[in-house]
Parts: structure tokens; sequence; C-alpha cells
């Protein structure tokens, strides 16, 4: 009852301080989106890796974009070419302009990519070794040290290439205020003000597209889920990013406030196996794990269809994807009991008088993937597992002590924002790869994450891909993929028809208010 009225008061006083704050002072008829996030946006130097938020409401651009359909599209340049396996021909787009009044010209964008390259360790993690140089109005030439099949994909992320004036952006220097105002960018929207609480943008009226279709947008910093959902509801906001899953019950038949998901599951948690001791350093019971979970159940029953169901370690909208993950409840119990795991009484298992347990790590940062831990301990104990489930403030730092742990779910990305595989299967699954916690070591495995990232035909890298994924999940089930991630928001009556994007790209140079 105490809990109930602590809840009571704590939702009236975020009410009353909505009710509170003034209103956008908008002029008469100017369309201006309110958009909440759960993210603070601090840090605006592109050498630093919170500047891709830039990217997201569409203040920044980068030379490609990743499309919603998964596939490589023009941004910035309108064309580019493979010359030979070290370098990439880049052509420039005409008449773009920084939102500052000067002209994106091919030596500006090779000055801002060189410095990247040169300065940014994420862009360094990504595509290492490599320079620009224009060699025109309008052309440039990309030369990697190596061959690097992933150099399109790498014009696309928004980790690695941000288009910025790199003049004005050094002038700027660490001073917050100016990095701000310094109108560096090519987006649809330019910063007019950000403080700890709200990013406030307008129309850029020079884009290369034309007149975006809002005036203004104003992105409101909201760390706490329910007082997002309350920003909806009460008006005070039009999209809320960043919901959580029970958003979608708490909205059920409400006329104020609508949860609303992307069509497609891209991504999600990460199911990982510590091979480095008992009992997962089996692949026996490895694979009894990835066939005793009801993948179907865990997205449409318990997590209510706001997940899609996973049937494969990527998602089914990539060309290399295959769909060999699957339930099989009555082949994980055989596998269980060839390898010598018989059931006691109490339905659980044991071999030379060790039971069949183990330390399940999840972390209260995502609260959904406790409640997807919890119900796969409950389909796993079916079976004759008995997982503990630990919840751990660090998942990262954790994993990294073999010894205290058995399985873990957690969900670092598994293609980069521009989409490509390589660089997070050499991080993930190589040997030796930097964060590869559940210690992976396989030979094959190996010389195809090796080959695949010096490997450019399209057909060979799909062959590649698929044969790796075989291992990853069938054979030796080094992994094995819980649910995919639909992106999710809710949005208030003016906004029914806003789509959540996949590729995290929240607002367009399209986006605007229902007719």
């Amino acid at each position: 009852m105490k809990k109930a009225i602590l809840n009571i008061l704590l939702i009236t006083s975020i009410l009353l301080s909505f009710a509170c704050r003034s209103a956008p002072e908008n002029k008469a008829n100017e369309k201006v989106l309110r958009i909440a996030t759960s993210y603070k946006i601090q840090n605006l130097d592109p050498l630093k890796s919170a500047f891709y938020f830039l990217i997201e409401f569409n203040v920044a651009e980068t030379p490609l974009v990743l499309g919603e359909d998964a596939k490589l599209k023009p941004a910035l340049l309108e064309s580019y070419e493979q010359i030979d396996a070290l370098n990439w021909r880049l052509m420039l787009r005409p008449n773009v302009k920084f939102q500052n009044g000067r002209i994106l010209t091919a030596e500006k964008l090779a000055a801002a990519m060189n410095r990247q390259l040169n300065q940014s360790p994420s862009a360094k993690a990504i595509i290492s070794d490599a320079s620009v140089k224009a060699i025109g109005e309008r052309e440039l030439v990309l030369t990697t040290k190596n061959p690097d099949p992933n150099v399109p994909a790498a014009l696309a992320d928004e980790d690695v290439f941000p288009v910025y004036d790199v003049e004005a952006m050094e002038a700027a220097g660490s001073d917050r205020e100016k990095l701000a105002n310094c109108a560096c960018y090519t987006g649809a929207y330019k910063i007019v003000s950000l403080n700890d609480r709200e990013m406030r943008l307008t129309a850029f009226a020079d884009y290369r597209q034309g007149t975006p279709a809002l005036d203004g947008v104003i992105v409101k910093f909201i760390g706490e889920p329910q007082a997002r959902i309350l920003a909806v509801q009460s008006g005070e906001t039009d999209i809320a990013l960043y919901p959580p899953t029970e958003g979608k019950r708490i909205l059920a038949n409400r006329q104020d406030a609508f949860f609303i998901t992307a069509e497609d599951g891209r991504g999600g948690p990460r199911l990982l196996f510590n091979t480095r001791r008992p009992p997962f350093d089996e692949a026996a019971t490895r694979r009894a794990v990835s066939l005793g979970i009801n993948y179907e159940s865990l997205a449409n029953d318990v997590m209510d269809k706001v997940f899609a169901p996973a049937d494969g370690f990527y998602a089914p909208l990539n060309s290399w994807a295959i769909q060999n993950q699957k339930t099989d409840v009555e082949t994980a119990e055989k596998l269980l009991d060839e390898a010598g795991w018989i059931k006691n009484a109490d339905g659980l298992r044991s071999k030379n008088n060790q039971p069949l347990e183990g330390v399940f790590l999840t972390y209260p940062q995502q609260p959904d993937w406790t409640t997807l831990a919890t119900a796969i301990q409950a389909q796993l104990r079916k079976i004759g597992f008995n997982l503990k489930i630990r919840q751990v403030e660090d998942i990262n730092q954790e994993l990294k002590n073999p010894a205290n742990w058995n399985i873990a779910i957690n969900s670092p990305g598994i293609l980069t924002t521009g989409g490509a595989p390589d660089p997070y299967l050499r991080e993930y699954l190589s040997t030796g790869g930097v964060t590869n916690y559940g210690g992976v070591s396989d030979a094959e495995l190996d010389r195809l994450i090796n080959e695949l990232s010096r490997t450019f035909a399209a057909e060979k890298r799909i062959e590649m891909l698929r044969r790796i994924q075989e291992i990853v999940i069938a054979e030796k089930a080094f992994e094995a993929r819980p649910v995919l991630t639909k992106t999710r928001a809710i949005v208030g009556k003016n906004y029914r028809n806003y789509k959540p994007s996949a590729v995290l790209r929240h607002i367009t140079f399209e986006t605007k208010p229902d007719e």
C-alpha cells in the first residue's frame, strides 16, 4: 500500500512539473516537433562517440546512409565505385552547403574524413590506415592500406564519417556553446540552443533536398521512462523514444498516447555461453540450451509481441541471413542424455555428482533482459538446467571475469551502423577478440572471419557468412539470439503515422505531423 501511494505521488509530481513548465514559444501555425529521448546530448565533438546523436536527429549527415531496407543509399555522395583493391572513387553531390553558408567541396569533405581517420578512435576501429584526397571540385579518392570490402559501410557509419566544417569545428575548440552554435553541419535541422534539459533545432533553409517538413524540433532529455510516457499523455511531448515494453500494456485502449513499433525486428540481445568452464565448455550443453528455448513464446507471450521471434543470428532482412535457430525440446533432451546428464527425481540433471547448473548474468539498465532471462530460466528448467540469475551493474566488466558466470544476456550490436558484419565478428567471435567474452576459439571460424575481411565478391561473402552462422548457431552453439528488437516509440494524437526507425534515424527530411 505504501509503495502504491509513493507511486501516485511521483506521477502526480511529474504531471504538475509538466503543467508548470511554459510551453515552447512558437509562432502561429509553426510546425514544431517535440521529441523526448532518454539520452542527454552533452558532447558535440565529432571525435567523441556521443556525436552520433546529431545524425539521429538530422543535424549532421554521412556520405552514405543505411536505409530502412538495410541497403546503402546515397546521402552527401552522389555515387561511389571501387577502382581497385585499395582505391575507391567518391563523387560529391553538387550544391551541398554547411549550415553556416559555406559550400561543401571535395577538399572540405576530404578534410573532415581525414580528421576522423587520423584522430577518431571509433573511426580507426572500423577502417584503419586509410586516407582521402580531393582530385577535383566534387571528386575524391579514398585509399586503404589493405583491401577492405567494408569501405561502403564505413561511408554510412555514424561513428566513422560524420561530415562537418573542419575549420569552423576547430575554431570552436572544446567550448560547448561554440560547438552548438558553429553551424558546422549539413543536415536538415540546425542547432539553436543546447542545455542540460533540451536541444532546440530550426529548419535549415538551404538544405540540399529543399525546405524540411518541420519548422523546428525540440529534443527533450527525459531519463525516467515513466516520465517520457506521461509527457506524451499530457501533450507536452509529441513522441517519446525508447519506451519500456510495459508501455504497451499501460497505454492499451487509451486515446491520449499510443505505443507503436517498427515492422521488422533487427539486432537485439545475445545469449553468451562461457566456453571456458563447465557446463558450457561442452557443445552438447550449449546446443541443448539453444534447442530448449521457445523463441516464439519469448517474443509473442513473454514480451507481448514488442519483439520479433529470432530464427537465426542475423535478422532475415540481411541478404546473408539464414534461419537455422529453432526450438526442438526432444532433441535437446536427447543431447543431454547422450552427454551423460541424468535427470533426477526433481527434474534437474547431474553428471558425476555435478549438477547441471550455472550463473546467468543480466543487468538493470535493460529491464527487458531480466524479464527474458527469467523466462529462459523457466523454459530450460523443464529440460533439466538449474540456472541462477544474478543481476550485475556493469555487465561488460563482469563478463571479463570468466570465473564469475556461465551464461549471460547482453546487447551489443552485431552490425556496424553502416551495416557491416566483419568488425564485430572479429571482436566477438575470433580467438583473442577484444570482446570475445565467452572465450570462443575455433580454427575454422577464425579462418572464415579473417578471409571475409579481405573478400569483395558479394556471392563469396554470402557463402562465408552463412557458413559462419552454421558454426555459431547450429553446430557449436557459441551463442543464441533470444529475440529480435523492434524499434518502438510512444506517440501523441498528431503523430499516429510516425514510423519508428529501425536504423535510429528518428527525424527525416519528411517527418511531419499527420494531415
